[in-house]
């Protein structure tokens, strides 16, 4: 089949990727002009399947009313009035028990495994580089109280099969020695949660699809798709400036503008973007910068270490706003990030470099916190791949893969019957 896979970052480029592994002929088109530049372009970095805990929880109301109340909360409305929100919003607090927590952690802690294997396999298969590292990630605590909650999650996620190693002081400066200037209590380590450079795996990958001698993939960049409905809403039609888009199959990976593309369609996609900062800063003293990835269980930063073209630098991430279709940011927004990060790891970073990078992203969270793909039910030649949320990276491949598997029309190789439904 000829398929068309609408956007061009994580998700979009890994599923291309699966879909021509079918054999299918594959076009992926894209408004920006190179892929991973929206989303996908400064992301955590981090593979952290064993955190892939549903958001919807039994304390959730306790975590909204923070949300509204507290300026520095790592989650925040700043839109409370929107009627999307609200309907989101009631959706997730629908999910906000005991019974749905236990079935959403095990449905998302295994499908995360899945991905984390598949994204492996594609590595293997593509020779992509993207610095991928599988030897743990480190979750520090800087207080008694967090380190309590961080022995229960590791109890948690444990009985789904994954090893969190429960540490005191000096055993995680052991593993990390930077920490020693600072407060830690203790933490945990992630033993096989991974680290790599999403942006640098995505448009490795994209060219990799692009050089096939045998049936190379066509990705047509700068071109914004718009959707007409026909009939009624029972047809459509796809098209961009250059024209009408003609193929048998259509797969939407359009990360936080797929709720208004289905709106387009007449289709309800129950999702809501949620912006997140991030700061890709030079490292200053390399003695001082940590070596591996992590999450501050306090603030709720995270950090990675990278390889730039300028030389080694540092990814950092936080916040969760729930602001609608606002995507800008002001330098209020990063102070955070220096704050909590200098509290770890004082003097290893070069916070006035003129190279340091601020960005701003939305993330496209289901109320679930579980993905959809799946085919749409209307139109049969429509698929969706989509709400992966904040853990896109660590879920690409496998969603990639199970997209490929609804199209073919074979047994998914991970069920989805407690993924997110349109």
């Amino acid at each position: 089949m000829k398929i068309i896979v609408l956007g061009a970052g994580l998700i979009g480029v890994a599923t291309a990727y699966y879909l021509w592994r079918d054999g299918h002929e594959i076009e992926v088109i894209e408004r920006e002009a190179e892929a991973a530049s929206a989303t996908s372009y400064a992301n955590a970095c981090l593979i952290s399947a064993s955190r892939a805990l549903p958001w919807p929880n039994p304390g959730s109301r306790g975590t909204l009313w923070r949300s509204l109340t507290d300026a520095d909360a790592p989650m925040r409305v700043t839109r409370w009035l929107d009627p999307a929100l609200w309907r989101w919003g009631r959706e997730f607090m629908s999910y906000a028990n005991e019974q749905e927590f236990a079935r959403l952690t095990g449905a998302k802690l295994a499908f995360a495994r899945f991905c984390q294997d598949e994204l492996e396999a594609a590595l293997a298969a593509t020779g992509v580089e993207c610095g991928y590292r599988r030897d743990g990630l480190l979750y520090v605590c800087r207080s008694d109280a967090t380190l309590a909650a961080a022995r229960a999650r590791a109890a948690l996620v444990g009985a789904h099969g994954y090893e969190a190693r429960v540490l005191g002081r000096e055993s995680a400066i052991a593993l990390e020695s930077s920490l020693a200037a600072s407060t830690v209590v203790g933490g945990t380590l992630a033993v096989s949660d991974a680290q790599g450079d999403s942006r640098a795996f995505t448009r490795a990958l994209a060219r990799w699809l692009a050089s096939r001698p045998e049936r190379p993939v066509r990705f047509r960049m700068g071109e914004t798709v718009r959707a007409t409905p026909l009939q009624r809403l029972r047809s459509f039609e796809l098209s961009t400036a250059a024209g009408k888009l003609d193929a048998d199959a259509f797969v939407v990976a359009l990360g936080p503008q797929t709720a208004a593309f289905g709106r387009a369609m007449g289709r309800r996609v129950p999702m809501y973007p949620v912006k997140g900062f991030s700061l890709t800063v030079p490292v200053r003293d390399t003695t001082k910068a940590p070596t591996r990835g992590g999450i501050c269980e306090d603030s709720l930063i995270a950090w990675c270490p990278l390889t730039t073209a300028q030389g080694p630098a540092m990814r950092i991430t936080t916040g969760a706003v729930f602001c609608g279709d606002d995507n800008g940011y002001r330098d209020a927004d990063f102070v955070a990030h220096r704050r909590h990060f200098d509290a770890l790891f004082p003097g290893a970073l070069a916070w006035e470099h003129p190279s340091v990078e601020c960005w701003a992203c939305q993330r496209p969270m289901t109320p679930s916190t579980l993905p959809i793909i799946q085919r749409d039910p209307t139109h049969a030649n429509l698929y969706w791949n989509c709400g992966q949320g904040h853990i896109g990276w660590t879920m690409s491949c496998g969603s990639g893969r199970v997209l490929a598997d609804v199209v073919a029309g074979r047994a998914p190789a991970f069920t989805t019957a407690d993924f997110q439904q349109l």
